[in-house]
């Protein structure tokens, strides 16, 4: 492989996570403003639900929608939103929990 080929590897290994990252609250403030949030929720608890599956020792998806949850929660808290503020808290805890499952798990 050659040396360019290598950087952008690691150059897309960093961006990757950095937009999925960035683009939860985005896609929160976007279906808020257009009335869409359960669409919102319902990928939120997909992409969870995907991740929970996943039977790899990786965390990063775990990882992802914790952040996703818990900056849901903190957006619609902002926004005085309930439901968001509800789902983005389970969210939250869920991938938190099972990411301690984990690494649990690892460790035996």
């Amino acid at each position: 492989m050659s040396d360019l080929s290598f950087r952008l590897t690691e150059l897309r290994s960093l961006l990757v996570p950095l937009s999925q990252f960035a683009a939860w609250p985005i896609f929160f403030v976007l279906t808020s403003a257009i009335s869409q949030q359960p669409a919102y929720f319902l990928a939120l608890v997909l992409v969870l639900a995907a991740d929970i599956l996943d039977s790899s020792p990786r965390n990063r998806g775990l990882f992802r929608d914790s952040l996703a949850g818990g900056t849901t929660a903190i957006l619609s808290l902002l926004l005085n939103d309930q439901d968001g503020l509800i789902i983005g808290g389970i969210v939250a805890v869920v991938a938190v929990s099972r990411i301690v499952q984990k690494i649990k798990a690892d460790q035996r």
